[in-house]
Protein backbone atom coordinates (compact mmCIF):
# COMPACT_ATOMS: atom_id res chain seq x y z
CA UNK A 1 0.00 0.00 0.00
CA UNK A 2 2.41 2.66 1.03
CA UNK A 3 5.98 0.81 2.03
CA UNK A 4 8.57 3.39 3.63
CA UNK A 5 7.65 6.43 3.22
CA UNK A 6 8.12 9.90 4.75
CA UNK A 7 5.69 12.39 5.53
CA UNK A 8 7.29 15.91 7.07
CA UNK A 9 5.08 18.60 8.76
CA UNK A 10 5.86 21.85 10.75
CA UNK A 11 3.23 24.08 11.55
CA UNK A 12 0.63 22.64 9.08
CA UNK A 13 -1.12 19.63 9.31
CA UNK A 14 0.03 17.53 6.01
CA UNK A 15 -2.04 14.61 4.24
CA UNK A 16 -1.97 12.31 1.76
CA UNK A 17 -4.52 9.53 0.61
CA UNK A 18 -3.95 6.17 -0.95
CA UNK A 19 -5.74 5.31 -3.91
CA UNK A 20 -9.33 3.68 -4.09
CA UNK A 21 -9.77 0.08 -3.04
CA UNK A 22 -12.88 -2.09 -3.85
CA UNK A 23 -14.49 -3.40 -0.05
CA UNK A 24 -13.29 -7.21 0.35
CA UNK A 25 -15.79 -7.67 3.28
CA UNK A 26 -17.54 -6.79 5.90
CA UNK A 27 -14.51 -5.70 8.26
CA UNK A 28 -11.24 -3.99 7.71
CA UNK A 29 -8.22 -4.38 9.57
CA UNK A 30 -6.07 -1.61 8.58
CA UNK A 31 -2.18 -1.58 10.12
CA UNK A 32 0.03 1.39 10.05
CA UNK A 33 3.98 0.68 10.89
CA UNK A 34 5.85 3.30 12.05
CA UNK A 35 9.55 2.72 11.25
CA UNK A 36 10.63 6.18 12.89
CA UNK A 37 9.53 9.42 14.41
CA UNK A 38 10.82 12.30 15.78
CA UNK A 39 9.30 13.08 19.16
CA UNK A 40 7.10 15.78 18.02
CA UNK A 41 5.47 14.00 14.99
CA UNK A 42 1.94 12.96 15.13
CA UNK A 43 0.22 10.29 12.58
CA UNK A 44 -3.40 9.83 12.12
CA UNK A 45 -5.34 7.47 9.83
CA UNK A 46 -8.76 7.67 9.12
CA UNK A 47 -11.09 5.46 6.59
CA UNK A 48 -12.96 7.04 3.94
CA UNK A 49 -15.63 5.63 2.25
CA UNK A 50 -17.95 6.31 -0.85
CA UNK A 51 -20.21 3.69 -3.32
CA UNK A 52 -18.64 3.56 -6.67
CA UNK A 53 -21.08 6.33 -8.38
CA UNK A 54 -20.61 8.26 -5.75
CA UNK A 55 -17.86 11.68 -6.98
CA UNK A 56 -15.80 13.65 -4.91
CA UNK A 57 -13.57 12.49 -2.04
CA UNK A 58 -15.52 9.98 0.12
CA UNK A 59 -16.66 10.19 3.41
CA UNK A 60 -15.15 10.04 6.52
CA UNK A 61 -15.98 6.03 7.49
CA UNK A 62 -15.03 6.86 11.50
CA UNK A 63 -17.65 9.49 11.70
CA UNK A 64 -19.73 8.85 14.79
CA UNK A 65 -21.78 10.91 17.18
CA UNK A 66 -20.16 8.75 20.11
CA UNK A 67 -16.57 8.08 18.84
CA UNK A 68 -14.01 8.66 15.90
CA UNK A 69 -11.95 4.96 15.14
CA UNK A 70 -8.79 6.19 13.94
CA UNK A 71 -5.04 4.75 14.07
CA UNK A 72 -3.34 7.59 16.15
CA UNK A 73 -0.13 6.53 18.06
CA UNK A 74 1.44 9.11 20.58
CA UNK A 75 4.16 11.32 19.52
CA UNK A 76 7.04 9.25 18.46
CA UNK A 77 5.57 5.93 18.92
CA UNK A 78 6.95 3.15 16.61
CA UNK A 79 5.95 -0.34 15.83
CA UNK A 80 3.01 -1.36 14.36
CA UNK A 81 -0.83 -0.11 15.65
CA UNK A 82 -4.07 -1.49 14.32
CA UNK A 83 -7.80 -1.04 14.29
CA UNK A 84 -10.92 -2.16 12.67
CA UNK A 85 -13.45 -0.74 10.87
CA UNK A 86 -16.89 -2.53 9.91
CA UNK A 87 -19.69 -1.87 7.50
CA UNK A 88 -22.67 -3.04 9.57
CA UNK A 89 -23.84 0.54 11.05
CA UNK A 90 -24.62 2.41 8.24
CA UNK A 91 -27.40 4.59 10.00
CA UNK A 92 -28.09 8.45 8.88
CA UNK A 93 -29.57 9.17 12.22
CA UNK A 94 -26.63 8.78 14.66
CA UNK A 95 -24.03 9.79 11.75
CA UNK A 96 -22.59 6.17 11.33
CA UNK A 97 -21.58 5.56 8.01
CA UNK A 98 -19.53 2.36 7.91
CA UNK A 99 -17.85 0.75 5.42
CA UNK A 100 -19.11 1.16 1.26
CA UNK A 101 -18.12 -0.01 -1.77
CA UNK A 102 -14.83 1.83 -1.71
CA UNK A 103 -12.53 2.35 0.82
CA UNK A 104 -9.28 4.99 1.13
CA UNK A 105 -6.95 6.04 3.91
CA UNK A 106 -5.98 9.60 4.93
CA UNK A 107 -2.97 9.83 6.45
CA UNK A 108 -1.91 13.07 8.23
CA UNK A 109 1.12 13.78 10.25
CA UNK A 110 1.24 16.90 12.14
CA UNK A 111 3.90 18.87 14.69
CA UNK A 112 2.93 18.92 18.57
CA UNK A 113 4.76 21.84 18.77
CA UNK A 114 5.54 23.66 15.57
CA UNK A 115 8.83 22.58 14.91
CA UNK A 116 9.91 20.38 11.80
CA UNK A 117 8.04 16.80 12.62
CA UNK A 118 9.32 13.52 10.27
CA UNK A 119 7.29 9.86 10.23
CA UNK A 120 8.64 7.49 8.27
CA UNK A 121 5.62 4.84 8.23
CA UNK A 122 4.29 2.18 5.82
CA UNK A 123 0.81 0.61 5.66
CA UNK A 124 0.40 -2.92 5.44
CA UNK A 125 -1.76 -4.74 3.49
CA UNK A 126 -5.43 -4.30 4.29
CA UNK A 127 -7.56 -7.25 5.97
CA UNK A 128 -10.76 -8.06 4.94
CA UNK A 129 -13.11 -10.04 7.41
CA UNK A 130 -17.03 -11.43 6.99
CA UNK A 131 -19.34 -10.80 10.20
CA UNK A 132 -20.05 -14.03 11.69
CA UNK A 133 -23.45 -14.38 13.41
CA UNK A 134 -23.51 -16.99 15.83
CA UNK A 135 -27.76 -16.76 16.13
Amino acid sequence: MFDAQYLLSDSDPVSVYSPWLGRGGDNLLATLDIIESTSNGLIKVEVYSKNSETAGDGVDASKDATTAINISPSAGATGPQSKTWNSEAILADNGTVGLLELVRYRITVTSNDGNLARVLFRMLDPVWFDTVDAS
